[in-house]
């Protein structure tokens, strides 16, 4: 437990030192959101996609995104320093050493959800319990997104080919999520597809827990753990690689 805090708190002082990516972190969503209701309220007689209790849903999963990126970089750039030296001679597991980065970012997710929807308040998002609810089950897709940055991280052996591959999963989640369309509207299976991927079940979690359908949010929520463990069992066996190599 010492240990797991000790590189938590080192975490978090790596994190604090690059405010500007931070603000980014948790700014993003903030101008996606206000960008997006200039457009939609301009447009008079548009479907119900253009709500804000529709939208915002999305906007909220595809700011995780970059959190994620965040994180990649991070243990990108820890692995070519002197730090990952260290920790390769101490006695230190990889389900420990992964740990601190979810403890250490998890609360930028939970800021970035708390901020960005007391934003989407004044512009007409409603305030209630539905709003508590859906903060609450939007952490496991938070969680799934710094899966995903830890893999990226360990597998790339720089910065520079971990912003790339991030990008990846920043395309899928805003095409393949339904957050810029409703992928009920496409044919030819391209709706069986994506419901085979976690992103369009995180967006599905956080819209059916802002309207107050708590059924709708299962078996969302199992696809979104499921992928999560997945993709953390993929991580520590590709870090154990690597310790080896």
């Amino acid at each position: 437990m010492k240990i797991l805090n000790a590189l938590t708190i080192r975490n978090v002082k790596e994190i604090l030192r690059d405010p500007l990516s931070l603000v980014f972190c948790l700014g993003f969503p903030i101008a996606m959101l206000i960008f997006m209701q200039l457009i939609f309220s301009n447009i008079s007689g548009g479907p119900d996609i253009f709500t804000i209790t529709n939208y915002a849903p999305g906007i909220a999963v595809f700011g995780f995104t970059f959190t994620m990126l965040y994180v990649s970089l991070l243990v990108a750039s820890d692995r070519t320093g002197s730090f990952f030296n260290r920790i390769l001679v101490a006695p230190i597991s990889p389900f420990v050493f992964l740990l601190s980065y979810i403890l250490a970012t998890l609360p930028i997710i939970f800021a970035q959800s708390i901020i960005f929807f007391g934003i989407s308040l004044f512009f007409g998002l409603p305030l209630s319990l539905n709003l508590l609810v859906g903060l609450i089950y939007l952490i496991p897709s938070g969680i799934l997104m710094i899966a995903f940055g830890l893999l990226f991280g360990i597998l790339c052996k720089s910065e520079k080919q971990a912003g790339p591959i991030s990008s990846i999963i920043i395309c899928a989640t805003g095409l393949l999520g339904g957050i810029w369309m409703p992928i009920q509207t496409i044919s030819g299976g391209f709706e069986t597809f994506c419901n085979m991927l976690p992103f369009i079940h995180s967006v599905d979690i956080a819209s059916g827990a802002l309207i107050g359908n708590f059924e709708s949010i299962y078996p969302h929520i199992l696809w979104v753990l499921g992928y999560t463990i997945l993709i953390l069992a993929i991580t520590i066996f590709v870090y154990k690689k690597k310790i080896k190599q």
